[in-house]
């Protein structure tokens, strides 16, 4: 069973979704970032796709919400 992938965090902007990704791989938990360009290119024009989406194992959900939460403030 392949484990299941949840969004962790939506964020505003690219440094800050990097900041998070970058701050959750140095401390072992894998992520990787979704709807970097399409936020980008449609910042405004369209609320479901605006924010960059921080994801995750669901099984690291606890983990990396505290390690965002001593992070990042």
């Amino acid at each position: 069973m392949k484990d299941k992938t949840i969004v962790l965090r939506t964020f505003d902007t690219l440094p800050q979704a990097q900041f998070a990704c970058d701050i959750l791989k140095q401390n072992g938990v894998e992520c990787f970032m979704d709807n970097v360009y399409m936020s980008q290119l449609y910042p405004v024009f369209n609320p479901s796709v605006s924010g960059i989406r921080v994801i995750i194992l669901e099984a690291d959900k606890d983990r990396a919400e505290q390690i965002l939460a001593e992070g990042m403030g």
